[in-house]
């Protein structure tokens, strides 16, 4: 059974190596990989959760993390959702998709955003199934992959 929770700092380490895995399993099934991208990869990963493991919310099944999801901003935007490659497909990300979509409505916000990259076709359909709509499609720069690339802008009316 899947447990959505708010994270915590011995979480820390966990949420690094799970957003890692899931970005990269992802990422490299549609760009290319270059000389240290994963290592920059995996420290951005770790900084971001030692800076705002007080705004993630983790999936856990038997106490091990397997996904997670932020809103780093106290604001409409969801601006992580990560699940460990080998448990995808099983309802983790549409549980965290859900309680990220909870916490912005009951912060005030009428919609959700969230963006992907316009070649992840499997975190599009998710979203969409959740109610998202493209809203917006063109270039953005990425900082994990150090240029522009075509990303999509989601939107969901929230109540």
């Amino acid at each position: 059974m899947v447990v959505i929770r708010r994270a915590r700092a011995a979480d820390i380490a966990a949420i690094a190596a799970v957003g890692s895995r899931a970005w990269a399993s992802n990422i490299f099934s549609f760009e290319p990989e270059l000389p240290g991208m994963r290592a920059h990869v995996e420290k951005a990963f770790l900084t971001f959760a030692q800076a705002f493991f007080a705004d993630v919310q983790v999936a856990e099944i038997e106490e091990a993390i397997v996904g997670w999801g932020a809103r780093d901003e106290d604001n409409d935007y969801i601006s992580d959702l990560w699940v460990e490659p080998a448990v995808q497909g099983q309802g983790i990300g549409t549980s965290l998709l859900r309680a990220l979509k909870l916490a912005v409505a009951e912060a005030g916000y009428t919609h959700a955003r969230i963006s992907t990259h316009a070649r992840n076709v499997g975190a599009i359909r998710l979203y969409e199934r959740e109610g998202f709509r493209i809203v917006e499609q063109g270039p953005e720069w990425s900082t994990s992959l150090e240029r522009e690339i075509d990303k999509v802008k989601m939107l969901a009316e929230l109540g």
